[in-house]
């Protein structure tokens, strides 16, 4: 891989970023670009004002992140942070001392191999339109994925582009050109595709269809972008399995820490 080699401040999960924040300021304890251990700490805003305080973001090997976010002093109220997994317990008091508690345990997966997409036989994978579809893809979304942050009124829909599964013939409850599975595939920051709210209705898991349109989904990625990234729970065993199939590794494991 050509462009996951970074650390501290030049680390993927800094160069390429999800959330269309901007850097404010910026931390490292760097001693140069053999130090694979690096702390880098980035402070972010919402450009547009929409969103008031800061979010901060830290990757490095633990006990450096911890000692590197004890120099930090916020410029706004911190509502949320991202920091290496296992330098959470050790930055405890700075996080506490910020009003927040732990949240969520999450990787950050990437790839910059297109997969092979494989033929469905009964089903197709097939681009949307939100125009069109809006409405039948969040009703896949809210019961195949109602957890997803994003979907089709979120506030960065429409720079996504939505595919989705469909039926090529009838069935037993549903009818020709069902959708059943849905995902986006957004550009984002730092030239790279970020997949998101990607869920199957639970009557048609265990089909290989989400794993079809995350392929195609990434292959599209990749041949655009070079880079595609995605993020899941920790926890998310079945998820995983999947993507690690169509050429995904671990760029960053990460725990989520937000406001009492």
């Amino acid at each position: 891989m050509t462009r996951l080699g970074g650390h501290g401040l030049d680390h993927v999960f800094h160069t390429v970023r999800t959330d269309f924040l901007q850097v404010i300021r910026s931390w490292t304890d760097s001693t140069g670009p053999d130090d694979a251990g690096a702390a880098g700490v980035i402070e972010l805003g919402d450009p547009t004002g929409e969103r008031p305080g800061r979010v901060v973001a830290a990757v490095g090997e633990p006990r450096r992140v911890a000692d590197l976010l004890a120099t930090v002093t916020p410029q706004d109220v911190v509502r949320g942070a991202t920091v290496t997994r296992g330098a959470g317990v050790l930055a405890a008091p700075t996080l506490s001392a910020w009003g927040l508690r732990p949240a969520t345990t999450w990787d950050r997966m990437v790839t910059e191999t297109a997969p092979v997409v494989p033929d469905l036989g009964a089903a197709a994978v097939v681009p949307l339109d939100l125009d069109r579809d809006a409405d039948e893809i969040e009703a896949v979304l809210a019961e195949a994925n109602p957890s997803t942050r994003h979907g089709v009124r979120g506030r960065h829909a429409r720079r996504a582009r939505w595919s989705g599964v469909r039926m090529r013939s009838a069935g037993e409850g549903y009818r020709t050109g069902a959708l059943v599975a849905a995902g986006s595939a957004t550009p984002v920051p730092g030239g790279a595709v970020h997949l998101g709210s990607i869920g199957t209705l639970p009557a048609f898991r265990g089909r290989g269809y989400a794993g079809a349109l995350t392929a195609r989904m990434t292959a599209d990625g990749v041949a655009g972008h070079g880079l595609v990234t995605l993020g899941l729970y920790a926890d998310n065993l079945a998820a995983r399995r999947v993507y690690e199939r169509l050429g995904f590794v671990v760029a960053h494991r990460v725990e989520t820490w937000q406001p009492v």
